[in-house]
C-alpha cells in the first residue's frame, strides 16, 4: 500500500461522514454539495433532486460518483472498503427499486403494468395514538392558533385536522392542572399526534398496531424505501420522513414474520434461524458475502429490523409449516437482546396483540390512528395526479375523481368512516377510477373491486377470454365465483406464505379446476384439458391469482381478497352458520367472517339473525360455552351489529329487539363479573358496544331515575344506588403510608348517625345529555372528541357548579336531595368500615382500576366506559372509585382536625379517586387534591348521592 492510501485512509477514519464523503468525490474528480452527490444538477441556485429510482452502475456508483459512503462508515465504524460499499449500494439499490412501486397486483391491473404508481408520490404521513405537546399557556397566548385570535373560532386552517396533515394538525387542547389560576385565562396546552417514524425513532424496541389496511406495511416499505435512498445518499423532497433526523442512516431489512415462523418450525428456534432468515432477505437481492455487512451492522446498530405480520403467523403451531404466534415472539426477542444495539420494530393487527403477547415482549407499544380528513384530503389528490403522470387519465380527469370522491367522503357518514383506513380509501378511489360511482358499504366496495379483477377475465387477451380459453365461451366470470370463494377458504384455512395468504399447489387447483368444470357438465378429459389451460390463463394474464413459479404454486395478489373470498365461501352453504361458529375463536377468521355476513346481508338477512342468536343465547344447541367463551361471543355478535348496521337489519325483518335485548343483559352480566375472566382491553371494548346499544346500568330517563331511586327505597340493591350504612369510618391516611401528603393527616374518624345511597357509577355522558337537551345545562367541551364522548363514558369537562346545578335538576325531578357528595361520605363509600388503603384491600391489585399503570393494555386513550373494573368495587358495591376520573366533591379545601399546619382555602373545591393519567400512588382512598371550581379538564367528572342535607 502506498504512503499516500495509508495517509488517505487514516484522514478517512478520522473524518465526519460528510467530510468522507466530500473527499472521496474530490478524489474521483466528483463535486458534492453538502451530502447530496455530485448526480444532482444545478441550474443557477435551484437543486433539481432524481426523482424514483437511480442508475447505480456496476461500480457502485451513481453518474461516477461513489454514494453509500456515509452509511458503510456508520455500518463498519471506518471508511468502508470498496468491495464492502459495492455490496452495500447494490443491495440498498435493488432494496429501493422493489419498494419503489405501490404493490397494486390484484387490485388494478392496469396500474399495476409499466413503471406503475409511485409509492413516495401518493404515500401520506401516519400518525399514532399518543400526542406531542405544540404549545402552551395561557389563553391570550395560544391565539395565534385560531381564526380571528379567540378560541371561540375555529382552529386556523394550518392546525385544522380536517385540512392539515398531523405535523401540524391541533388534535387536542387540554386545560392544565395548576396549583391557582384566574378560571378567565385558564392555562392550556396543544398537542398534534405523535407521528409513526417519530415513535419508530424514539424507541429502540416497538410494536406497530394497527387495523386490517391501516398502513402498516405500507409504512414499512415506504420506511424502507427511504432509508435505501438516504444510504445511497440519494436525498430528496420524496424521502423527507418528519420526526426523522435527516442524518440518521441505517440499513433496513424487512422480514416477513409467516417467513420466520416458517424458518423457526423448520430450523428450530434459535438465534442463527433469525440470523439466517435477515441473511437470506438480503441475498435475495443477489448480493453475495454478506455476512460482515449484517454482523458489522447488527454489531454497531446500524440496521433497522422491520418485522411485518405478526398477525399472520398461526395462534396454533403447524408441524413442520409454522410455528406458533408465541414462539415467534419469543425467537424475536431473544435475537434483539443478543443483538442490543440493533433496533427493531413488530407490526401487528390491534386485536391479534393480546395481553400474553404484550407480556411476553414488554415493548413499547403504538397504535395507528385512523385517517383524518387532513390526511385524506392530501391522498386523494396526489392518487389522481399519479395516475396523471402514468398516462391513465388526463389533468381534468385527475381533478374532476379528486373534487368528486372528496365531495362523497364529506356528504356520506359511511363513506367517511371507511375513508380513515388507508387500504378502504385506496380501493375507493380505484372503483371510482373504474367505476363512476362507490358502494357505502365495505362489504360492497370489496364486491366492487372483485367485479373489476373477475371484468379483466372477460376482456379478450391475444384473442380470447377466460371462458373461451378453458372452452366454455357462453360463461361470464360470475361463474367462476364460486370456485375462487372455495380456493380462497382453502388458502385462508392454510396459509403458509410469508404474509397469511394462503398458498395453494398447482396440482391442487388443477384438481379443484377440473372438479368444478366436471359439476358443471363438462366430461372428464375436457375438464382434464380445460383445467390446464386456465392455469395457463392464470400464470400469464390474471391479476387475481398469483403463480409462484419456484413453489409451483399459486397466492391471492391481495390478502384482502382472500379473506374476502373465504367470508363468501362461510356464509355461502348450507353449514353456513356451523362454520362460522366453528372459527369465530380464532381472530384470523374475524375479518372474513364480517365481510362475508355484509355480502349475504341483501340476499339472506335470516342467516345473521340465527348467527347472533347462537353468539348470544347460551342455551342454543351445541356444546356448553366456557364463562370466557360466552363473553367472548357476546362481543362479537355486538360488533356484528355494528358493522351490519342494527337500523337495517331491523327493516330487513331481523329480530333486532330480541336480540338486542339479550345481548344488553349479556354484556351487563360480562361487567359485573368480578372474576373478570377477559383482560381489560375486552372488557372496555363490550362497555362502548353496550353503551352504543343503550346501557341499562345508567339510568337517563326521568322514568329510569325513578325505578333507580324506587328499588333503593325498598331496599334492593343491585340497582344504580349503593347503601353506605350509618355508623364510624376512618377518614384520612396512616402516618406510616409511604405516599401520603400532609393534606391527608392526621387519620381520623367521622360518624355518620343515618345512612345515605350513593351512585355505583359517575355520571356518564348519557345522563349529561339528557339535561342538556332539556336546556338546563351546557354541554361538555369535549362534547365533540371521541374518545371522551360516547355514552357510556364518564361525563368529563364539567365545571363544579355545573354538577350543583345538574344535582338540582335531578333533585326537582325525582322529589329528594340529590348532590354531590362530601370528602368524608366520599371515602366513606370508597374505604368501607375498615382503614383499607384501596377500595379492594390494603394491596396493590392490577385490574382493578383504569389507571397509568393499564394504560398500555386497557384500548383507550383516555376514560373507559362506566364499570369496567368489577374487581375494583369498594365494599358497598360502587365502581370506579378510584382511577378512570377525578370526582369533584361538596367539599371546601382545608385541613383535617388536630392538623399541624391548619388551612382553609375556601375558593377551592376537593377532588377524589384519581383518573386514568394517575399511579397507584394517587388512586388511594386517602388521596385528595384541590381545584378551581371553574376549571374543567378531560379528567374531572363526579358523582352523585340521595341523602340528608350534608353531613
Amino acid at each position: 500500500m502506498s504512503d499516500d492510501l495509508s495517509e488517505l485512509l487514516a484522514r478517512l477514519q478520522s473524518m465526519t461522514p460528510e467530510e468522507r464523503v466530500r473527499l472521496l468525490a474530490l478524489t474521483t474528480g466528483d463535486a458534492v454539495a453538502g451530502d447530496k452527490v455530485g448526480a444532482d444538477k444545478g441550474v443557477g441556485d435551484k437543486v433539481i433532486e432524481p426523482q424514483g429510482t437511480v442508475n447505480v452502475g456496476d461500480d457502485g456508483r451513481i453518474n461516477g460518483v461513489a454514494v453509500g459512503v456515509n452509511l458503510g462508515t456508520i455500518v463498519y465504524g471506518r471508511a468502508p472498503e470498496e468491495d464492502e460499499r459495492r455490496r452495500l449500494v447494490w443491495y440498498l439499490d435493488r432494496l429501493a427499486a422493489k419498494l419503489y412501486r405501490l404493490p397494486l397486483r390484484g387490485l388494478d391491473e392496469k396500474l399495476d403494468q409499466g413503471s406503475g404508481v409511485s409509492l413516495p408520490q401518493v404515500y401520506v404521513m401516519l400518525a399514532t395514538g399518543s400526542f406531542v405537546e405544540v404549545a402552551r399557556g395561557q389563553t391570550k397566548d395560544l391565539r395565534r392558533y385560531y381564526q380571528n385570535g379567540t378560541l371561540d373560532e375555529p382552529l386556523k386552517p394550518e392546525y385544522d385536522p380536517n385540512l392539515a396533515l398531523p405535523t401540524q394538525a391541533i388534535v387536542r387542547v387540554e386545560t392544565l392542572n395548576v396549583v391557582r389560576r384566574e378560571s378567565r385565562n385558564l392555562p392550556l396546552a396543544l398537542s398534534r399526534s405523535t407521528l409513526v417514524t417519530e415513535a419508530v425513532q424514539q424507541h429502540a424496541r416497538l410494536i406497530l398496531l394497527g387495523e386490517p389496511g391501516g398502513g402498516k406495511s405500507t409504512f414499512l416499505r415506504h420506511l424502507a424505501w427511504a432509508l435505501a435512498r438516504r444510504g445511497l445518499d440519494q436525498p430528496s423532497g420524496d424521502t423527507t420522513l418528519f420526526g426523522w433526523e435527516d442524518q440518521r442512516r441505517m440499513l433496513p431489512i424487512i422480514v416477513p414474520l409467516r417467513a420466520l415462523a416458517g424458518r423457526l418450525a423448520a430450523e428450530g428456534v434459535r438465534d442463527t434461524t433469525v440470523y439466517a432468515a435477515l441473511r437470506d432477505e438480503i441475498q435475495s437481492y443477489n448480493i453475495a458475502r454478506v455476512d460482515d455487512m449484517l454482523n458489522a451492522a447488527l454489531h454497531r446498530g446500524a440496521v433497522l429490523l422491520l418485522f411485518d405480520g405478526l398477525d399472520e403467523v398461526p395462534l396454533d403451531a403447524i408441524p413442520g409449516v409454522s410455528a406458533d404466534r408465541r414462539t415467534t415472539v419469543r425467537a424475536v426477542k431473544a435475537f434483539t437482546q443478543t443483538h442490543r444495539r440493533a433496533a427493531a420494530l413488530i407490526t401487528c393487527r390491534v386485536r391479534a396483540f393480546d395481553e400474553p403477547l404484550r407480556d411476553e415482549l414488554d415493548w413499547p407499544v403504538e397504535t395507528i390512528a385512523p385517517f383524518t380528513l387532513g390526511q385524506i384530503r392530501h391522498f386523494i389528490p396526489a392518487w389522481y395526479n399519479e395516475l396523471a403522470q402514468c398516462g391513465q387519465i388526463q389533468p381534468a380527469q385527475a381533478e374532476r375523481m379528486r373534487q368528486l370522491l372528496l365531495d362523497l367522503i364529506i356528504a356520506r357518514p359511511k363513506l367517511r368512516a371507511m375513508a380513515d383506513n388507508p387500504l378502504l380509501l385506496t380501493m375507493m378511489a380505484l372503483v371510482l377510477y373504474n367505476k363512476g360511482e362507490l358502494p357505502r358499504d365495505r362489504p360492497q366496495l370489496y364486491e366492487r373491486i372483485l367485479e373489476l379483477l373477475l371484468g379483466q377475465w372477460d376482456k379478450l387477451r391475444d384473442g380470447q377470454s377466460l371462458a373461451e380459453s378453458i372452452g366454455v365461451p357462453d360463461w361470464g366470470s360470475e361463474r367462476m365465483r364460486p370456485l375462487l370463494d372455495q380456493l380462497s377458504f382453502q388458502a385462508h384455512a392454510g396459509a403458509t406464505s410469508a404474509d397469511g395468504r394462503g398458498r395453494l399447489a398447482r396440482r391442487d387447483v388443477r384438481d379443484a379446476l377440473e372438479h368444478f368444470l366436471i359439476q358443471a357438465g363438462m366430461r372428464d378429459d375436457q375438464a382434464a384439458a380445460a383445467s390446464v389451460r386456465c392455469l395457463d390463463y392464470f400464470n400469464h394474464r390474471s391479476g387475481l391469482l398469483v403463480p409462484d413459479g419456484a413453489q409451483d404454486s399459486y397466492t391471492f395478489a391481495h390478502l384482502t381478497l382472500q379473506e374476502h373470498c373465504a367470508g363468501r365461501y362461510i356464509v355461502s352453504g348450507p353449514d353456513a352458520v356451523e362454520l362460522v361458529l366453528r372459527y369465530r375463536a380464532d381472530d384470523r377468521w374475524r375479518e372474513p367472517i364480517l365481510l362475508g355476513l355484509g355480502v349475504v346481508q341483501q340476499t339472506n338477512p335470516a342467516l345473521l339473525d340465527r348467527v347472533l342468536t347462537d353468539l348470544i343465547d347460551p342455551d342454543e344447541a351445541g356444546p356448553p360455552k366456557s364463562v370466557e367463551r360466552r363473553q367472548r361471543d357476546l362481543i362479537f355478535a355486538a360488533e356484528i351489529g355494528v358493522d351490519r348496521d342494527w337500523g337495517y337489519l331491523r327493516t330487513q325483518r331481523v329480530n333486532v329487539d330480541r336480540l338486542q335485548r339479550d345481548l344488553k343483559r349479556g354484556l351487563v352480566e360480562l361487567l359485573a363479573d368480578r372474576n373478570q375472566p377477559l383482560p381489560v382491553a375486552e372488557r372496555v371494548r363490550a362497555g362502548f358496544l353496550l353503551g352504543d346499544l343503550g346501557d341499562p346500568r345508567v339510568p337517563v330517563t326521568s322514568d329510569e331515575w325513578r325505578r333507580e331511586l324506587a328499588k333503593t327505597q325498598a331496599g334492593d340493591m343491585t340497582g344504580y344506588f349503593c347503601q353506605v350504612d350509618a355508623g364510624a369510618y376512618t377518614i384520612g391516611s396512616a402516618d406510616n403510608d409511604p405516599d401520603a401528603e400532609d393534606n391527608e393527616q392526621p387519620q381520623h374518624t367521622v360518624t355518620f348517625d343515618a345512612p345515605f345511597w350513593i351512585a355505583r357509577l359517575p355520571i356518564a355522558n348519557a345522563q349529561w345529555r339528557a339535561w342538556v337537551q332539556q336546556g338546563g345545562g351546557k354541554q361538555s367541551p369535549y362534547a365533540a372528541d371521541t374518545d371522551l364522548n360516547r355514552p357510556n363514558q364518564p361525563v368529563v369537562g364539567i365545571q363544579w357548579h355545573g354538577c350543583n346545578d345538574f344535582c338540582a335538576w335531578l333533585s326537582a325531578q325525582l322529589g329528594v336531595t340529590v348532590r354531590m357528595p362530601t370528602e368524608q361520605e366520599w371515602e366513606a363509600a370508597a374505604r368501607g368500615g375498615d382503614a383499607r388503603r384501596y377500595p379492594w384491600g390494603d394491596a396493590w391489585q392490577d385490574d382493578c382500576a383504569a389507571t397509568a399503570e393499564d394504560r398500555e393494555t386497557r384500548g383507550a386513550r383516555y376514560t373507559v366506559p362506566v364499570g369496567c373494573y368489577p374487581a375494583g368495587a369498594t365494599p358497598c358495591g360502587a365502581l370506579d372509585m378510584v382511577g378512570n376520573i377525578w370526582e369533584w366533591t361538596a367539599s371546601v379545601w382545608q385541613s383535617y382536625p388536630g392538623a399541624a399546619k391548619p388551612f382553609t382555602e375556601d375558593q377551592y373545591r376537593i377532588l377524589r379517586g384519581g383518573s386514568w393519567g394517575d399511579t397507584r400512588k394517587r388512586v388511594r382512598c386517602g388521596a385528595r387534591v384541590r381545584d378551581d371550581p371553574g376549571n374543567v379538564n378531560n379528567n374531572l367528572g363526579f358523582r352523585v348521592v340521595v341523602a340528608p342535607r350534608s353531613h
